[in-house]
């Protein structure tokens, strides 16, 4: 068999296979074979009749097909591990002549796993920029504490200002003439810069309850009603009452009603400690990242496109999952003019070619430094990822849950290797179970190394890291009953009004 071979950019690479016409003839004589026993031909045994009646009835394009199926897997086989080619997908073949007493020829186009050249990894340099939790930072989170567990009360005898709290009548006005029907009653906002149209911030300050005002206003022109973008209007405001946000007292209380201990001192103890543990963990993924950016640049590797589109597919497939967790389905966020899907998949290309740029590089180096999981390194992890999901242990002993876990374990091996040599450090393999994802260095390692978007069980085969981010333990605030809803901010970013 003769195979010629030429590389196209991409990884893509396209053989040329002839094969001889001795094994042409084997493949037809064993697809005659198998064609044969289902031919009936009157007053013959199914399969019996002369050969030259069977091969009529059975038709030359059934027996070449059938010969194909047979020859063109064998022979692009051979090819593949003759010329030691990795694939990633599967091959595009394009068959060119197929004749008996003819050599056959065909051509394959097949995306293999690129080759990686990699930077020097000892002139990685990048250590853990770490910082102690001022009582600036502290303070800064008892303000937010507040905040959550503020009271709306009435802001007797005095004009709005900002940060206060308005129930509302509002008329929207073009050239004079209502844009609906009839206004929108008790509507509720907070007079706040970034969450109202520009230009209506201003004219709300400053006035007074049972006020009317008329406030012109231009809208942007990605406004979300149509007929009204890049339009000037006016809103006509009638304020109906005037709210302001009453701080809980700082004290010992505070701390019992943010369930963060008995005393204001104990809950500023635990707050510099949840601030100081997120802050060592975002230090510890800075410099994991920097590691990682640093090898990128100074490697080098042609990203196929077939795995770009993959990583664009999988990011809007965990998309349309978590809107439909929601209740959105994917066909009506697009009807909605968030975005279309071609605009979708532009947006999100640039960064995928990235991430798998950065998991090839990483997928070489653990080749590099013999950095593979072992079997139990790999059954413990599973067992960790899919903790109480349904149907665990079958899931954990599925082969494509296995290579899964394998090979995110190979990268983040590789991850946590290179940094720690970028700090000047030894790493080595941890012994099954004792690399846990809760880990600072392992859960920053996931992190860069797992796909954006919570990956679960039902969309890929084990859980994806969690993110370790630590919250001010803090209560949401509950508006009375009573109140009418909020004015909630829309799609642009501005209140519904």
């Amino acid at each position: 068999m003769q195979v010629s071979l030429e590389r196209r950019p991409g990884s893509v690479v396209e053989l040329s296979i002839e094969v001889p016409t001795e094994r042409v003839e084997n493949a037809i004589e064993l697809a005659f074979k198998h064609l044969a026993p289902q031919v009936k031909v009157a007053g013959f045994r199914p399969g019996k009749a002369p050969r030259a009646v069977l091969e009529r009835e059975i038709g030359w394009p059934a027996l070449r097909e059938h010969a194909l199926e047979h020859l063109v897997p064998d022979a692009l086989s051979e090819a593949v591990t003759d010329n030691n080619l990795e694939l990633i997908a599967t091959p595009e073949v394009e068959v060119q002549s197929f004749e008996r007493l003819q050599p056959a020829r065909f051509k394959a186009l097949v995306t293999v796993k690129p080759e990686v050249t990699l930077g020097d990894v000892d002139a990685v340099k990048a250590q853990v920029e770490q910082g102690a939790i001022g009582d600036d930072k502290v303070d800064e989170a008892l303000d937010q504490i507040r905040e959550s567990l503020a009271q709306l009360v009435p802001a007797d005898n005095r004009p709005a200002k900002d940060g206060d709290h308005l129930v509302i009548d509002l008329e929207v006005k073009k050239d004079g003439v209502a844009v609906d029907e009839k206004p929108a009653e008790n509507m509720e906002l907070d007079i706040e810069t970034e969450r109202l149209l520009p230009g209506l911030f201003e004219g709300l300050v400053g006035i007074s309850k049972d006020d009317t005002k008329e406030i012109p206003v231009h809208l942007p022109d990605d406004y979300r009603r149509e007929e009204l973008a890049g339009q000037d209007v006016t809103f006509r405001v009638t304020v109906k009452e005037i709210k302001e946000h009453e701080l809980p007292a700082l004290d010992d209380e505070l701390a019992k009603t943010a369930g963060a201990g008995e005393t204001l001192d104990e809950l500023r103890t635990r707050l510099r400690e949840r601030l100081q543990a997120a802050a060592d963990r975002d230090a510890i993924f800075a410099q994991q990242k920097a590691a990682i950016d640093g090898l990128v640049a100074a490697s080098q590797v042609d990203v196929p496109e077939l795995l770009v589109n993959e990583e664009v597919d999988r990011e809007i497939r965990n998309l349309a999952i978590n809107l439909g967790q929601q209740g959105i389905d994917l066909e009506s966020f697009f009807q909605s003019g968030n975005a279309n899907l071609e605009e979708m998949r532009q947006e999100r290309r640039e960064p995928a070619v990235e991430r798998v740029r950065q998991e090839l590089i990483l997928d070489a180096l653990a080749d590099a430094q013999s950095l593979t999981p072992s079997d139990e390194h790999v059954k413990v992890e599973a067992e960790r990822s899919l903790a109480g999901a349904e149907d665990a242990d079958r899931l954990v002993a599925s082969e494509r849950v296995q290579a899964y876990v394998k090979e995110r374990m190979r990268l983040q091996w590789a991850l946590l290797w290179l940094a720690a040599k970028a700090r000047g450090e030894e790493w080595s393999p941890p012994l099954p179970g004792e690399d846990p994802a809760g880990l600072p260095e392992a859960a920053a390692a996931a992190e860069i190394t797992d796909a954006p978007g919570v990956a679960t069980p039902t969309t890929e085969p084990v859980e994806a890291a969690a993110d370790e981010a630590i919250a001010a333990p803090a209560a949401e605030a509950a508006p009375p009953p009573d109140e009418p809803a909020s004015a909630e901010p829309s799609a642009d970013g501005m209140v519904d009004i």
